[in-house]
């Protein structure tokens, strides 16, 4: 193309690539949200007292964010807290678990009412990252 024709079609070509970088990373971010809501399923699913996880994930453009709840087989709160300690250290032994990745919101008693982990008391300012609880156990996955 030449002429008044090629500078036309200039900004038609430019905004379909720009659509087309926009579809491809949006369709990178599947793989992302999955992999994360599967690990975080898997992990903490696995620790003793844990009955469900429910996970949502949003990993897309080189970040996202991560909102866990767990539902515990408890409704002593020194049980919730020693659970809630092994789902931490499960968590930052999984060498999967991306280090910037947050830890537990929410823990539930069995009734359904929340639980208060403690997270002061074993040393954290707040809801640790996997990176905040591997240093505060020396845990190296």
């Amino acid at each position: 193309m030449t002429g008044e024709r090629a500078t036309r079609s200039a900004p038609r070509l430019a905004a379909v690539s720009a659509l087309g970088l926009l579809v491809a990373g949006l369709a990178g971010c599947a793989p992302g949200t999955e992999r994360c809501t599967e690990l975080y399923s898997t992990v903490i699913g696995a620790v003793d007292g844990v009955t469900s996880v429910e996970i949502d994930c949003s990993e897309q453009f080189g970040g996202g964010w991560q909102r866990v709840d767990v539902q515990l087989a408890t409704d002593d709160p020194d049980d919730a807290r020693a659970i809630g300690e092994a789902v931490l250290q499960a968590i930052a032994a999984e060498p999967e678990m991306d280090p910037q990745w947050a830890t537990p919101q929410d823990y539930y008693l069995e009734d359904g009412t929340e639980a208060t982990i403690g997270l002061r008391e074993l040393g954290f300012n707040g809801i640790p990252t996997v990176r905040e609880v591997r240093e505060h156990y020396g845990i190296e996955p």
